[in-house]
C-alpha cells in the first residue's frame, strides 16, 4: 500500500472516518472509538460490497463488506470494528463515491481475469480447417464460411 499517495475520497462521522485510495481503503476509529476499534486496511480486491444502509429514524451508515462479515442490524453501533462509518447528510455524496468507485474497480477487475479468446477443441479447429477448404474448392462462398465461422466463434 502507498503511504504518500492522497485519498480519492474521505470523511468521518461518529464512531469512524474512511480515505478511499487507488486500491484500497482504510477505516479509521475515532479518537474517542479508538480504545476498542483499530484501524484497519482493506485491500478493494477483498471487499465483497459497499453498502450504504439507510434505516427508519437512524443516521444512515456506509459498510464495507469483506469475505467472511456477516452483516447485522446492530453494525452501526460498532464502527471501525464492523467496517462502518456515520454518513452525515452532506457526505451522502462522498458515501456514493466510494460505493461507485469500488463497483466500477471490481467490475474492472472481472472483465480483466476473463479470457480475451475462445479456446477450441481439436474437432472446432479440423472442421473450420474442412470449411475453409470447401470455400476454397469453390463448394461453399464466402459469406456461407463467414456465417459458419461466426456461428462457432460465438460471434
Amino acid at each position: 500500500m502507498k503511504t504518500h499517495e492522497e485519498p480519492i475520497v474521505k470523511f468521518g462521522g461518529g464512531t469512524s472516518s474512511i480515505e478511499l485510495y487507488s486500491d484500497y481503503l482504510i477505516i479509521k476509529p475515532s479518537f474517542l472509538e479508538k480504545l476498542s476499534g483499530s484501524e484497519k486496511t482493506i485491500p478493494l480486491d477483498a471487499v465483497v460490497t459497499v453498502s450504504i444502509v439507510q434505516r427508519f429514524l437512524m443516521t444512515p451508515y456506509l459498510q464495507i463488506v469483506t469475505p467472511g462479515m456477516v452483516p447485522s442490524k446492530k453494525d452501526i453501533h460498532n464502527g471501525s470494528n464492523a467496517n462502518v462509518v456515520l454518513i452525515q447528510p452532506f457526505q451522502m455524496k462522498k458515501a456514493k463515491q466510494i460505493q461507485e468507485y469500488v463497483s466500477q474497480y471490481k467490475n474492472k477487475k472481472l472483465t480483466q481475469a476473463q479470457p480475451q479468446h475462445q479456446s477450441f477443441s481439436e474437432n472446432e479447429l479440423d472442421y473450420l480447417k474442412k470449411l475453409n477448404e470447401l470455400k476454397e474448392c469453390g463448394i461453399i462462398t464466402e459469406e456461407e464460411f463467414t456465417a459458419k465461422k461466426k456461428q462457432l466463434l460465438g460471434i
